[in-house]
């Protein structure tokens, strides 16, 4: 007697271990049979889903026996909800067919603002170099792009090899913005 109890626990057992579907499906557009890539499929009442592949297919497993519903979805179209039968007999791909959604959004509206300040108006940083300039005159620099090379914030680049050209970048600015006033004359840049 109790061999016969432990061998109906033990197929119990295996029954429910066993009881683990797959459900195997190809979401399709319904007018032009076009495969639907990232559409969900989800079993109901769980968060067990899968997002479709490139071919439109996906697999959702760990479905238990009995009916369950699957809810196939995607953006644009309606939802769908099936009720399956599981186990299924055989390897069965499902093909699941949306319909277009008839419904549209509310209108959107994306303002703006924007401050009547004009370039001209904007605060510009300024910074005399006067104890620098005179240390590196001291160093007999023959170029200007040499004198400012030390100062913070401040990178010259060489423009071409052979000519003495170079630009001055401020904090990563290209060298068009920044301007170089000597007795609040420019000296250099725009």
């Amino acid at each position: 007697m109790k061999n016969k109890i432990i061998a109906l626990i033990l197929v119990a057992i295996a029954t429910i271990t066993n009881a683990q579907n797959t459900f195997t499906a190809k979401v399709l557009d319904s007018q032009n049979n076009e495969v639907l890539i990232g559409a969900t499929i989800l079993l109901k009442g769980t968060t067990n889903g899968v997002n479709t592949n490139i071919q439109g297919s996906a697999i959702l497993e760990n479905i238990p026996n009995g009916k369950q519903k699957i809810i196939v979805s995607y953006i644009g179209y309606q939802e769908s909800e099936i009720i399956y039968t599981f186990p299924q007999a055989g390897l069965v791909e499902n093909k699941i067919k949306l319909t277009v959604s008839d419904s549209e959004i509310d209108e959107i509206i994306i303002e703006a603002t924007r401050g009547n300040r004009t370039v001209a108006n904007l605060p510009t940083r300024t910074e005399v170099l006067t104890e620098e300039i005179d240390e590196a005159a001291s160093m007999e620099a023959s170029k200007i792009s040499h004198l400012i090379t030390h100062s913070t914030g401040i990178q010259v680049q060489t423009t071409a090899a052979g000519s003495n050209g170079a630009v001055v970048r401020i904090q990563g600015l290209n060298g068009r913005y920044t301007q170089i006033l000597k007795d609040g004359f420019p000296l250099y840049g725009g």
